[in-house]
């Protein structure tokens, strides 16, 4: 049996989280023990340890913006190399096999590898647009010291590769995994924040933050809300810690649009099944940063047809005028006529959801992802890097 270390950047319940989650979880536990490190607490930490799965929590510092500056600079070296020591004796206490740093965010893979000598798997869940200077760095540390870098689609590969640092051969897809949720009562959330049973409801999931594009999505809800009494929308999600001002800025413009008796702002929900047994459509408005999307692909699964933007995963996941549509990205104009035309046309949400369904589970089912994880472990634990 070999051990693996993982590194991951919080201990939320988002994206990439679930992701790391459902990995660790659905492992081979015949041929690989997952130990996993969290830089702090949280619902992670518990969910992992309701599985059973061993987790270690060290406080090492997190590549973000908070650390731009000549005192940032300081800090995040600080805790770097203290966290090292102890990452290292922690790996070497638990005879650790292989690392897998989950997110270009964690850079203590780097050092943890030169200390215990051991290969390092690179788990790529962004793609970073600015500053130019962070994407090219990180670019050139994931190429020089990973084994092998793992995207979570083909677009997030394509960026890392424009920087010009990878190796041949160096980068592979691999496609995160859907749960198809079971439906264990048929609730939603329209009696509880008062949306009529024949609305029509437009939601939006997803970290309020710079990209995933509320406030695109709000602007042309707000051009529809007068032609389509019968139309709601709702926002699920919430902000980064020390981002909380643009929660509050989404909820002052909900409440002075006029309409707010028709906009439903839920916050982070952790029944994300009963978000989409609300919806009738999710729009998703992220920008090129959105490398998947687990948010789309399980609004598919529910057979929820999906309008987005045509970026990054999002457009590997939606076959357009299949499962939904695909908008020119950032064009407000073509997002209101696709969110139009469906609104007009409500005999499609059913069939799109259906094919949309039917994709997910044919090509972005867990056990393709599972599996692909599990002998990509087997092929480097043995020493092929092909």
């Amino acid at each position: 049996m070999k051990t693996i270390m993982y590194l991951h950047a919080g201990a939320e319940m988002y994206g990439s989280d679930k992701v790391l989650l459902q990995l660790v979880t659905g492992l081979d536990k015949k041929q690989f023990k997952p130990i996993v490190v969290l830089p702090e607490h949280g619902p992670l930490e518990k969910a992992l340890a309701t599985n059973n799965i061993q987790t270690e929590v060290v406080a090492y510092p997190i590549l973000r913006r908070k650390y731009f500056n000549l005192k940032g600079i300081f800090n995040y070296a600080s805790g770097y190399f203290k966290a090292g020591k102890v990452l290292a004796d922690l790996a070497e206490k638990n005879h650790v096999d292989l690392v897998h740093v989950n997110t270009l965010a964690v850079l203590e893979g780097i050092t943890l590898k030169k200390r215990i000598k051991k290969p390092l798997i690179w788990h790529v869940h962004e793609i970073l647009l600015s500053p130019k200077f962070m994407w090219k760095l990180t670019a050139y540390l994931s190429a020089k010291y990973a084994d092998k870098i793992v995207v979570v689609s083909d677009a997030t590969g394509e960026h890392l590769k424009k920087a010009g640092y990878a190796k041949k051969n160096q980068i592979i897809t691999i496609y995160n995994g859907i749960n198809i949720l079971k439906q264990l009562d048929n609730s939603d959330f329209r009696q509880e924040f008062g949306i009529p049973k024949n609305a029509f409801v437009f939601g939006h999931v997803g970290r309020i933050n710079a990209w995933k594009g509320q406030e695109d999505f709000l602007k042309v809800s707000l051009k529809l809300m007068p032609d389509y009494p019968k139309m709601h929308i709702l926002f699920s999600g919430n902000a980064y810690k020390g981002e909380e001002w643009r929660e509050g800025k989404l909820k002052k413009e909900i409440n002075e649009s006029g309409f707010s008796d028709r906009i439903h702002y839920l916050g982070f929900q952790k029944n994300i099944s009963k978000i989409y047994r609300t919806i009738d459509v999710l729009v998703s408005t992220s920008n090129g940063r959105e490398t998947f999307s687990l948010v789309v692909a399980e609004a598919m699964s529910c057979s929820k047809p999906v309008i987005s933007y045509n970026i990054g995963g999002p457009s590997e996941l939606i076959k357009d005028e299949e499962t939904g549509y695909l908008v020119r990205p950032g064009n407000i104009d073509d997002l209101f006529l696709k969110m139009s035309y469906i609104i007009n046309n409500t005999q499609l949400v059913n069939v799109l959801g259906q094919n949309g369904a039917n994709r997910i589970s044919s090509i972005f089912n867990v056990k393709r992802f599972i599996d692909s994880f599990d002998q990509l472990y087997e092929r480097i634990n043995n020493g092929r890097y092909e």
